[in-house]
């Protein structure tokens, strides 16, 4: 029984006589259209033309593209669509999540470590602001998920840290951020990620909370952010098995599914322990977690029977669609289950009245806002509060010329991530350093120390180089991978010549270089982090940072 004058609908009569008629009006075939929420990686007619086969979607994601395409494209599919589609984008870090030249405001966790509400409710300011001028009105954000654990390769700077009241703060300003613009806002991941250090995209993962530990963490973020309005939970390929015991004793370990297909978490847990009455969406349904649970033919309507009301992309849409149509003929997916999850559907459509925008209005302003002045403005001001010197136990730090002139800078990119977005910034740090007069080198490997080698010492490293500088990019991998077996670019010099590193993603890295003794996080790699660092270094502007999590990693050698 879906409540529409509840919270997070609140529906009027007018909302409610709409969602009523429209469901009233609707065949089996257009209902089954609404549960799919589809992908388009590119503005194109092509791609438009395959999710729109077979179906009307209830809804479309789409991937970063410009805001020129998107502002005609947003427009185009809600013009093939009888019934406005919900639109969709990833506005974890601003605007660039679903507009490539979008203003990027920072990770979720460069925002918690300025440690500032007005940060966190610009995060959501931007991405609602620039999503609305262009025709989104839902986004897949905030992320409330736990960083507790740091070899995690999916939660790390996408969250907003470790403590759960902070996350729980954070999320509200988010929230506030992106209802201004009436863009619907998604917590994710339930039940919770971060306690793995696996990765859902790859294989389904678990929460390895007891049933007392998930009250108080987790499931403490969830009651209060879904009583706070948050629109849509995203159930996530990660399994719970305490609380699916708890709540289905009979289950065996084979048994437990993961929270996009339990019915145990969706409905025992999620709808009848935390009350949410919002929509339940799946997470991308091509995650190894999903797809190793059960055969996708039955995985694909069972996800709308255990509980979510819409499914999150196809992998062959004509094929997925077929599943769905079957689930639904053969009663996996009753009648009374089909016209709950679409009431839920269309309850969030006229929340959002999208049906008064005849699918063709945008917000009062254009195109212009994406990246505007005052975003960047913002943007600046957030990395500038949030960048955290961990460590500078020789203090080294204010760095000038005259004391370290000759710099060499080792850049450590290691394996791209390819799925968040981010501005390498190596080339501008290092015209950056110059410019404020070092004479700045870049490693060869062929001249350092390493198995091998004859005549290359230390001596002429130390005559040659007053400072060692490591810069850590974004697209580092989550531990470093050295090129070298031993010495080469590894940091085993720092009894010789002064070291430092700046990590501008993981807070985690110090793991792999604890003999650095002068270490920063700065979260992201942006131009605002970038000269946030500079001016830092230089010493012109202070270290404002606090960090969200644990840099040491609970290692006992690495504040040392």
């Amino acid at each position: 029984m879906v409540a529409l004058t509840a919270n997070p609908f609140f529906l009027d009569q007018e909302q409610r006589r709409w969602v009523e008629d429209t469901l009233a009006g609707m065949n089996v075939e257009e209902k089954i259209g609404q549960l799919f929420c589809e992908t388009l990686w590119n503005c194109t007619s092509e791609e438009s033309d395959v999710i729109f086969s077979e179906i009307k979607p209830g809804g479309v994601m789409f991937r970063p593209n410009t805001a020129e395409d998107l502002n005609k494209f947003t427009q185009i599919v809600q013009e093939r669509s009888d019934i406005p589609l919900l639109i969709a984008a990833n506005f974890e870090r601003g605007g660039n999540g679903g507009i490539s030249n979008g203003t990027y405001y920072g990770t979720q966790m460069q925002v918690a470590a300025a440690d500032s509400d007005a940060c966190a409710e610009q995060l959501g300011i931007v991405a609602g602001r620039e999503g609305a001028a262009l025709g989104f009105n839902w986004s897949f954000a905030p992320i409330v998920d736990i960083d507790e654990n740091y070899l995690s390769t999916v939660t790390n700077t996408r969250t907003y840290g470790s403590d759960p009241d902070k996350i729980i703060r954070m999320a509200k300003g988010y929230i506030e951020g992106v209802h201004r613009y009436n863009l619907a806002a998604t917590i994710k991941h339930f039940p919770g990620d971060g306690k793995d250090f696996r990765d859902q995209h790859k294989v389904a993962t678990v929460n390895s909370c007891t049933v007392e530990e998930w009250d108080e963490t987790f499931g403490k973020i969830y009651r209060e952010l879904i009583a706070f309005g948050a629109d849509a939970v995203m159930a996530a390929h990660i399994m719970c098995p305490a609380y699916s015991k708890f709540l289905n004793p009979k289950l065996t370990d084979r048994e437990i599914l993961p929270a996009s297909l339990s019915r145990e978490l969706l409905q025992g847990l999620l709808r009848d322990r935390l009350g949410f009455n919002g929509l339940i969406v799946s997470d991308d349904t091509h995650m190894t977690g999903f797809m190793t649970s059960m055969e996708r033919e039955k995985a694909v309507p069972y996800c709308i029977a255990a509980g979510v009301d819409m499914f999150l992309f196809t992998i062959n849409h004509s094929e997925d669609v077929d599943y769905m149509r079957k689930g639904v003929r053969d009663g996996i997916i009753t009648r009374e289950r089909l016209d709950e999850a679409v009431t839920r559907i269309l309850a969030l459509k006229a929340k959002l009245r999208l049906y008064e925008k005849n699918n063709k209005q945008r917000v009062d302003f254009g195109q212009e806002i994406v990246g505007c002045e005052e975003h960047r403005t913002w943007a600046a001001a957030c990395a500038d509060q949030a960048v955290t010197l961990v460590k500078d136990v020789n203090k080294l730090l204010p760095l000038s010329p005259e004391k370290y002139k000759r710099v060499l800078l080792i850049p450590l990119e290691g394996e791209k991530a390819g799925r968040y977005d981010n501005n390498p910034q190596y080339r501008k740090f290092r015209r950056s350093l110059e410019n404020e007069g070092f004479q700045v080198f870049e490693m060869d490997l062929e001249e350092m120390p390493g198995i091998g080698k004859t005549g290359t010492g230390i001596r002429p490293l130390k005559e040659k180089y007053d400072l060692m500088l490591y810069f850590i990019g974004a697209h580092t991998g989550y531990r470093i991978n050295w090129q070298s077996i031993v010495c080469g670019e590894i940091p085993c010099y720092t009894k010789e010549i002064p070291t430092m590193a700046v990590s501008f993603n993981s807070p985690y890295m110090l793991m792999d270089i604890p003999m650095v003794s002068t270490y920063i996080n700065a979260y992201s790699e942006s131009d605002y982090t970038r000269e946030a660092v500079v001016e830092k270094i230089m010493g012109r502007s202070p270290f404002l940072g606090v960090s969200p999590v644990d840099p040491f990693c609970g290692m006992w050698d690495l504040p040392l």
